[in-house]
């Protein structure tokens, strides 16, 4: 009898002891679940890195209008192609503008709609050459759909270089009339020495 207590303590205790050792491992568990989820913060970080706003790379301060206005004459002729920022295929608007500052280093949006958010916005009368002149969609007026580069703004004339699918169907520079007025929506400024000279006047 005393044999049969003594076992059966014995097994009580074992099934004790069980759930205590379960655990006993559990902190060793979340310790790996830490360190995963460490892991996924650092990668959201290099994410918020990577997704950064479109602003000015390294060096690009010293750009000056000329050059970036010789650069983009020497495209003018180049055929229109929707979607496409290639002088070898052709360009659409927004291709051309990109195409043309990013051949300076400057970090820039592909799509038209995207260039309000660059830059510093400037007037109508104060936008010099190489500054960023943003139209709406000529199909549609809630949105932007057209892009270009300011050529000259001078005694109220005021001129763009952009490749348009119009009639030019191509890269051109062409006078602001009453039509490219109504569609007119903002002009942006990357190139820091236009606010130099703008100041220096």
């Amino acid at each position: 009898m005393r044999n049969k207590l003594t076992t059966l303590i014995l097994l009580l205790c074992m099934v004790a002891v069980l759930p205590c050792a379960a655990r006993a491992k559990k902190p060793a568990k979340s310790k790996k679940s830490h360190k995963t989820s460490s892991r996924h913060h650092k990668k959201s970080e290099e994410e918020v890195v990577v997704h950064r706003t479109y602003d000015q790379a390294f060096g690009t301060d010293s750009v000056s209008a000329d050059k970036l206005i010789n650069f983009a004459q020497n495209l003018i002729g180049t055929r229109y192609r929707s979607a496409t920022s290639n002088p070898q295929v052709g360009f659409d608007c927004s291709g051309f503008v990109s195409y043309v500052f990013k051949n300076f280093n400057f970090n820039v949006p592909r799509s038209s709609g995207e260039f309000i958010d660059v830059g510093e916005k400037v007037t109508y009368d104060d936008a010099r050459p190489g500054d960023i002149v943003i139209f709406t969609s000529p199909t549609n007026s809630h949105r932007i759909g057209h892009v270009g580069i300011v050529y000259s703004n001078n005694g109220g004339e005021f001129k763009f270089i952009h490749s348009t699918s119009g009639k030019e169907h191509g890269v051109t520079i062409t006078t602001m009339d009453d039509t490219y007025k109504m569609r007119f929506v903002q002009v942006v400024r990357l190139l820091k020495r236009n606010d130099v000279m703008l100041a220096s006047q």
